[in-house]
């Protein structure tokens, strides 16, 4: 006698199928573009920009960045009180994070340093954006220079 019931193992995967099948789907969430780091240019800066808004001003210094770290903007402004003020914005690309270390060398008119700068820990979490700034301590800064590497994290190489 033949019965039209399915077996055992059949049904179950029946009953899989007829769950995953009602299940919403959800648009796929596109990933966030990323600006693209143009090459440093000699042109003059946009009318409308800083006076120090080039990535001229800015050095990453550790080789093993390269894709991983974006820069989205690096600027520079001159506040009330008459000292520099310098900003860079970060963007890590990876998902992880992302230990960094900056530098700020600012400079007088004849491009001589004015500061013995030392190396200030950033890390960035997975897919960050985040801006740097700091500012002179002098009113002889007129230009400057941001240095970034990969932070030296103890244990790891």
């Amino acid at each position: 006698m033949r019965t039209d019931r399915p077996s055992p193992a059949k049904y179950a995967g029946l009953c899989l199928l007829g769950v995953f099948s009602f299940a919403p789907v959800l648009p796929a969430t596109p990933p966030r573009a990323l600006p693209v780091v143009p090459p440093s240019s000699d042109a003059p800066p946009a009318a409308d920009s800083d006076s120090g808004s080039t990535f001229d001003n800015l050095e990453i210094v550790d080789s093993s960045l390269k894709g991983k770290l974006g820069i989205s903007r690096v600027g520079s402004q001159v506040a009330d009180n008459k000292l520099l003020t310098v900003f860079a914005g970060f963007i890590n690309k990876t998902s992880h994070r992302l230990p960094l270390e900056v530098m700020t060398i600012y400079k007088d008119q004849a491009g001589n340093p004015l500061n013995a700068a030392s190396w200030i820990p950033v890390t960035l979490k997975a897919n960050e954006e985040r801006e740097y700034r700091s500012s002179s301590i002098t009113e002889q800064a007129v230009d400057f220079m941001i240095r970034v590497r990969r932070a030296q994290v103890p244990g790891h190489k």
